[in-house]
């Protein structure tokens, strides 16, 4: 298995960093997880020019200077997702600070960039497993605040917040967690947007303090052409139990059902009728069945 690092093809396995680099021990390195998926025209990545903008957004809410273009990076993913033949499985790139730092802010503004593709197969993870129905709880552990860090930036040392709140709900015995905001409202999963349904009305959180999901974006344009309401508000956690159906979506779960929320069932048995519509439709689009969303492909 091979990984790109600064332009070069290399053994994945030396694709490494000192323990007291400044990314490794400040939690500085930013990070994108694109979907390789199955097309009728062959194996593509999902939403690539979507997740590279993030990636230089993030960079940019960091103050990290990154040493490559948008199309450079572009391309690199495509050739690493190449080299490796992978068919059904993820990218993953990060751009760090790779030198050996003691001080908060790195000292030697160099910025490695490295890029890992590979099947899922590969990892032992088998995605059908992870889209399956969710028993959520809530964690006591609120997202954290726009004016400590810039939570829109895919940092690594953001996700301790969300580690933590898993870790939480895990120990409970639910399989994943919700998210509520210093305010109150819902925020998001770990490592997903959520979305909850109620009378073919759609809603999700706003992006106050959410990440500005790739997917999310993707399904709320799927959904407003397939005719449901969708809107973006502030939802109370008060309100979950509310609502007929819920459900994440995510790079790597598209669309995942959630069944209940804090040990409580949903109103409608899970997965319910608008999750499912919305599921398939997802599914025909990522398998390039659907010419509207062709854009969201780019085939390796």
């Amino acid at each position: 298995m091979k990984a790109w690092l600064n332009g070069q093809m290399v053994p994945w396995e030396t694709a490494t960093v000192p323990i007291l680099s400044h990314s490794f021990s400040r939690g500085s390195a930013i990070f994108e997880v694109v979907d390789v998926v199955n097309t009728v025209k062959g194996p593509a990545l999902f939403g690539l020019a979507e997740h590279i903008d993030r990636f230089f957004n993030s960079a940019a809410l960091t103050f990290m200077e990154l040493p490559l273009t948008r199309d450079e990076l572009a391309a690199a993913v495509i050739a690493t997702a190449g080299q490796n033949g992978v068919k059904n499985g993820a990218a993953k790139f990060f751009a760090y600070y790779p030198l050996i730092e003691f001080s908060v802010t790195p000292t030697n503004p160099k910025v490695d960039v490295a890029i890992f593709c590979t099947d899922y197969a590969y990892l032992g993870l088998k995605q059908e497993e992870r889209s399956k129905p969710a028993r959520v709880g809530i964690s006591s552990f609120r997202k954290i605040h726009g004016g400590t860090v810039p939570v829109h930036a895919k940092v690594a040392g953001n996700y301790v917040n969300a580690f933590l709140a898993k870790m939480e709900v895990k120990k409970k015995g639910y399989d994943d967690v919700i998210m509520l905001d210093t305010a109150g409202f819902v925020a998001e999963g770990a490592t997903s947007n959520v979305f909850f349904v109620s009378d073919d009305k759609v809603k999700t959180p706003t992006l106050t303090s959410a990440l500005p999901g790739v997917t999310r974006r993707a399904l709320i344009e799927l959904i407003r052409d397939m005719g449901y309401g969708m809107n973006e508000t502030d939802i109370r956690p008060e309100q979950l139990l509310e609502f007929d159906e819920a459900f994440y979506s995510g790079s790597v779960v598209k669309v995942q059902p959630i069944a209940s929320i804090d040990g409580k069932d949903l109103k409608k048995p899970c997965p319910g009728p608008v999750t499912c519509a919305v599921k398939e439709q997802m599914n025909l689009a990522i398998r390039g069945e659907i010419e509207k969303y062709a854009k969201w492909l780019t085939l390796i």
